[in-house]
């Protein structure tokens, strides 16, 4: 049986105001989806398309995984393009 969780990463950071903000970014087939909220909304809004720091707080994320080996080198591959494909 698989993880419904697997591919769910999630870290938290705090907004310019100082309200703690949660970003949950999940890999399902080769598209990921980001959802986002801050201590004061209940719900999690998606954030399509997900802005260049949530991209590469997510890499530091997956990074900090696959040195633990929790995590497939291929996934860092393919969040490095989208960031660069972002960047340019």
């Amino acid at each position: 049986m698989s993880n419904p969780t697997r591919n769910l990463h999630v870290w938290k950071t705090r907004t310019a105001e100082g309200q703690k903000r949660e970003v949950r970014a999940q890999l399902f087939g080769a598209q990921w989806s980001f959802t986002a909220r801050v201590d004061s909304e209940e719900d999690f809004t998606a954030q399509d398309p997900p802005s260049l720091e949530d991209l590469e707080a997510l890499y530091e994320v997956l990074f900090n995984k696959y040195q633990r080996k929790h995590l497939a080198w291929e996934h860092l591959v393919g969040l490095k393009k989208i960031i660069e494909s972002r960047r340019r």
